[in-house]
């Protein structure tokens, strides 16, 4: 196996490293709609890994420069490693997947100021094809969406422009890279999207339209955001049902709300 050592530095705009929240901070944070349970496993997570490295299971594809983190096919890769360094970043991501698509689920969270900022953010098809994620994994190819905590790199341009790679730090997500887990930008991210009539019944939408598994915005916001959180930020991938259950990295699921009995 091919080993190639990869140290993610911290970008000084995005993720210049910070001390704790302090109390006002973190009351300011809760008070703007983050869900407490996740920012609590947040923090937790940085306190207990800040300065840790990673190891990742990676690819390196044949076609491409040593080092190049852009997709390939299947048979143009080899097996690779690099190793990635969380430390404590500035900006943070939170993604509650709990919520429906149609509300603003993606909160970038300063954690110097306390200043949150939400969007519309997808699930992945075989997470859900519908306004509501249930279904989660860290398969190759199951289109599943996976939760807990990602630590992001470099971006590369891609189908939808700029594309930023993300590292699972976890059992649930350690797939991340071999499964291109990434955040990009979507056309099917938006209020124009939800309101868009489906020509299979003639009806709104009513829904954010579904990806591979990754994490789509808009590709206005993606066009912005990616270069805020490349190299350093943490996005935590998060269910306030199933996270114990996901470090399984099988799939794990909920029922939907409106069918729940």
């Amino acid at each position: 196996m091919k080993v190639q050592i990869i140290t993610v530095l911290l970008s000084l705009v995005a993720t210049a490293a910070i001390a704790a929240p302090s109390q006002a901070i973190y009351t300011k944070i809760l008070q703007q709609g983050v869900p407490q349970d996740a920012l609590e496993r947040t923090v937790r997570f940085m306190d207990d890994h800040a300065g840790r490295s990673f190891q990742q299971s990676t690819y390196q594809c044949s076609k491409w420069p040593v080092g190049s983190i852009k997709p390939c096919e299947e048979s143009d890769r080899s097996p690779s490693t690099q190793v990635v360094t969380l430390e404590r970043p500035e900006t943070i991501v939170i993604i509650d997947y709990s919520q429906p698509s149609t509300n603003r689920r993606f909160y970038l969270i300063n954690m110097r100021t306390g200043d949150v900022i939400r969007y519309y953010v997808s699930h992945g098809k075989g997470t859900g094809n519908s306004n509501w994620a249930t279904r989660f994994s860290n398969i190759k190819d199951s289109k599943q969406t996976s939760l807990g905590f990602y630590l992001t790199g470099d971006f590369y341009y891609g189908s939808y422009g700029k594309t930023l790679r993300m590292y699972g730090l976890q059992s649930s997500n350690d797939q991340a890279f071999n499964r291109d887990i990434v955040l990009h930008g979507a056309w099917y991210v938006g209020e124009d999207f939800i309101n868009s009539k489906n020509p299979k019944t003639g009806q709104p939408f009513g829904r954010l339209g579904v990806s591979w598994g990754c994490p789509a915005l808009s590709l206005s916001i993606a066009t912005k955001l990616i270069p805020v959180l490349e190299k350093g930020s943490l996005i935590y991938h998060y269910h306030k049902d199933l996270m114990e259950a996901a470090m399984s990295g099988t799939e794990v699921s909920v029922t939907e709300p409106a069918r729940r009995k």
